[in-house]
């Protein structure tokens, strides 16, 4: 068997750099609902699902589904702002030369996740998102419904992230893990630690023909 059958990628901030688009729904959203927290408040949950973020910016229930529609309405028509990161296309295509499957671990919805990733036009085996499972990331069955959907053995997969609640996702599931130091959260002294550390996407590859 493989030691690698599969790599799992968070999407915002590893494979795309969505930071401008979500910026910009967050102004909006914030001024359409009166909203206190500034993007910075918003931008340090980024990785959980919308609604865990805006539970951790103290917003009320009740104003959750008005505010996502906006967001998403938003982040919709700024759909040009977003850019592959670099090397994305590159290991992308290595992946699938040397058969490896391929998943995206996202906190994004479903509906704006395949359009990005129609729009960019990449070629994915499985896409996870909060919509498939009970529970979002921190906690780790997003990976394990990955790995089921894939058909493989967890320990047989790396998920690329750039958050905290991606790293502890896979170190609750036992998934190997490289965190990519160019997404959205730096890694400080006194951060978590679990697995390696990438600052380039196209060091996967390193990273498996070692192991």
């Amino acid at each position: 068997m493989k030691k690698v059958e599969a790599v799992f990628f968070d999407f915002d901030g590893v494979l795309i750099d969505s930071l401008p688009a979500m910026k910009k729904a967050w102004e909006i959203s914030r001024e359409s609902h009166s909203l206190i927290p500034k993007f910075e408040e918003f931008s340090k949950y980024l990785g959980m699902p919308f609604n865990t973020i805006l539970d951790n910016l103290q917003i009320s229930k009740q104003k959750h589904s008005l505010i996502k529609e906006t967001y998403s309405r938003e982040a919709r028509k700024n759909i040009k702002l977003i850019k592959l990161n670099p090397n994305a296309e590159k290991i992308i295509s290595w992946l699938r030369t040397n058969k490896i499957k391929i998943a995206i671990v996202t906190s994004k919805d479903f509906v704006r996740t395949i359009e990005l990733v129609e729009y960019l036009n990449l070629e994915i085996d499985l896409i996870v998102t909060p919509e498939k499972t009970l529970k979002g990331k921190p906690h780790p069955e997003p990976l394990f419904f990955a790995a089921k959907g894939l058909s493989i053995p967890i320990c047989n997969a790396i998920f690329i992230g750039d958050m905290i609640s991606d790293m502890r996702a896979a170190y609750k599931a036992k998934c190997k893990y490289l965190h990519y130091l160019y997404g959205y959260q730096k890694l400080s002294l006194n951060s978590f630690a679990y697995g390696g550390n990438i600052n380039s996407l196209w060091e996967i590859k390193e990273y498996i023909n070692l192991i």
